[in-house]
């Protein structure tokens, strides 16, 4: 059986900042970037959002990261952890290099040197506070601010980038815009990280992870607990496929705060603490903490502004569903559809680079002869029957002293595997026992899918139709699209793809 590929960068999230330990807020721990101005909080250093069902904090003292989430209509009181600066709900992202190495050749700790450069909302490893460069309360449900976030691996570190966050109260929840704007000094492309899109850490009663794993999303289907009481699971972290692209923590009761990331289709999540701390009222300065983070496969340029939305909502687990399903009917497509305008849509690189950002009309991907260039876009859902047809609208131009005009390009499909209704934790238990007891029940990875197009390398951008009927295989549920480049020096200036009914 193929063994299924986990990037390095997302295994690295399983060392996220859980074992820190608690660290008050110290005003003096503060590193300021000249030029910045402070937003002076006053002695008002936590701001609240509040309406009949939900009230909301963001603590201004670590970076407007939110501290305080509570669902008035159940009573919960405050469901978010902050044992460290590495917890709370707050802005995480990755990138090269690793380790990470100041300007002034600041070194990271040995601990986190493996996540390279991370910069978080709330603080670093060190205690030091990220700073709040403005803040404004738009209204009654809305609040949008600034932060200049701290890197996470190093002590007193601030990072080349500043976070926007607006905040917007719904009903039985909040949206979260998060935006990144980096101004980088080292412009080196590096590959795509699994950036957390957000991070949200629980306090102990809320341990148990549910979400919906399998080939059929938003068909009702019934849910998964992926972490349970006396299961022996939650930490190290575990990932799972998200096609319904939510995931909850919730107490016995089964009421609790579910995350909804309608971009991404991975998430990594857990519980900290062990089997005896679950559903323990501990506190928000405790060890033991719930964790989900969506995970978005994205490429962060030295001057890249960039924004997603999640939404977190409160309730029971079938308020938490229906809400998402609502939310899912404007947000995801049947058949997927990306347009290269302004942006990757968070396809990513495997063996090459782009010209950078910003993106302008088309994706332009460097070729060369010394290694093929594939393009793979975010994992995603949809059905082979909805889509019997690609599109791909792209251009490839030689170098200048290629006269070769003729080339090809392999689409590569891969399906949802029976391994996919599978987190990573259940899934290494059972390979393991299968190595002493054959009546285990096999999960298999369905093999890739691939077809060959001819192309010309003439400059000319043309809409290559790929009829996917005739692709072995190419039925059932999908997740991923990856287009091999020609491997070749030059070109490709590719502006969509796209599946199509006909």
């Amino acid at each position: 059986m193929k063994r299924r590929f986990i990037p390095l960068f997302v295994l690295a999230l399983l060392l996220l900042p859980t074992l820190a330990p608690a660290i008050e807020p110290q005003k003096d721990k503060v590193v300021t970037v000249p030029g910045d101005f402070v937003f002076d909080y006053g002695n008002e250093p936590i701001r609240y959002l509040e309406n009949d069902r939900v009230k909301l904090g963001l603590n201004l003292t670590l970076g407007g990261s939110v501290t305080y989430l509570e669902d008035k209509a159940n009573k919960s009181g405050n469901m978010i952890n902050s044992a460290d600066w590495g917890r709370q709900i707050q802005l995480s992202y990755y990138s090269g290099p690793r380790p990470f190495i100041g300007p002034n050749g600041e070194k990271p700790s040995d601990s986190w040197a493996g996540l390279g450069w991370n910069p978080i909302q709330s603080g670093d490893c060190g205690g030091y506070r990220s700073q709040v460069l403005s803040f404004e309360k738009i209204d009654d449900s809305t609040i949008l601010l600034r932060t200049r976030p701290m890197l996470w691996p190093h002590s007193g570190l601030p990072a080349e980038c500043v976070f926007e966050c607006r905040y917007t109260l719904i009903d039985n929840g909040f949206a979260l815009d998060a935006t990144i704007i980096n101004a980088r000094s080292n412009k080196t492309q590096f590959e795509g990280c699994a950036q957390e899109t957000p991070a949200l850490y629980t306090n102990a009663p809320w341990y148990k992870l549910v979400t919906y794993l399998g080939d059929k999303p938003f068909e009702n289907e019934p849910t998964t607990v992926v972490v349970d009481k006396n299961d022996g699971k939650g930490w190290p972290w575990t990932q799972y496929y998200t096609p319904e692209h939510w995931s909850a923590l919730v107490n016995d009761a089964n009421f609790g705060v579910g995350v909804y990331q309608p971009f991404s289709s991975y998430t990594t999540a857990g519980f900290h603490g062990g089997d005896q701390a679950k559903g323990q009222d501990l506190g928000d300065k405790s060890g033991p903490t719930g964790y989900i983070a969506p995970l978005e496969r994205t490429i962060l340029d030295w001057n890249i502004k960039r924004t997603y939305r999640a939404t977190f909502i409160v309730g029971s687990l079938d308020e938490i569903r229906a809400t998402v399903y609502s939310l899912a009917e404007k947000d995801v497509q049947k058949r997927p559809s990306w347009t290269f305008d302004t942006d990757r849509k968070n396809w990513s690189y495997l063996g090459a680079t782009d010209e950078g950002f910003p993106i302008k009309d088309a994706l332009k991907i460097n070729l060369t002869s010394a290694k093929q260039a594939v393009a793979q876009s975010p994992l995603i859902y949809w059905k082979a029957s909805d889509a019997p047809v690609l599109e791909i609208e792209a251009a490839f131009l030689p170098a200048s002293d290629d006269q070769k005009s003729d080339a090809e390009i392999e689409i590569r499909l891969y399906p949802v595997s029976p391994d996919d209704v599978l987190d990573t934790t259940l899934r290494n238990r059972l390979n393991e026992a299968r190595k002493t007891d054959s009546s285990v029940k096999e999960y298999p990875v369905l093999p890739r899918l691939s077809k060959s197009v001819p192309v010309k390398v003439d400059g000319k951008s043309r809409k290559i139709r790929v009829d996917l009927t005739d692709v072995q295989g190419y039925n059932g549920a999908m997740k991923r699209l990856e287009i091999a480049l020609p491997q070749r020096d030059g070109k490709a200036v590719v502006k969509s793809a796209r599946f199509l009914e006909n």
